[in-house]
């Protein structure tokens, strides 16, 4: 949405180098839904590309820097409200 002018000047993309092969998880969310997640196990890389298109060429971006946050949660099936969290990490590009 866009009051005045102000709103999204750009389109973010998130691309994972083994996006196409890496296996992917089933997980039902409250409502329902059934969304699909990468699987990762312990040592492996994570490795990718953003990709920051302009919505309006020409004109700028002004930013105060581009930051990926990466967080590993679990959801154990019989503490279903509580999140576990066993990884965070933050890399400024």
């Amino acid at each position: 949405m866009s009051f005045f002018g102000f709103g999204q000047s750009a389109e973010i993309d998130i691309i994972l180098n083994d996006a196409e092969t890496r296996k992917k998880v089933e997980h039902k969310t409250e409502d329902g839904k059934k969304d699909k997640y990468f699987l990762f196990y312990d040592g492996e890389t994570v490795s990718g590309k953003v990709n920051i298109t302009l919505k309006n060429p020409g004109k700028r971006l002004e930013h105060q820097g581009i930051k990926i946050e990466f967080i590993g949660q679990i959801e154990l099936y019989y503490d279903r409200g509580n999140h576990h969290e066993f990884v965070s990490l933050v890399k400024d590009l």
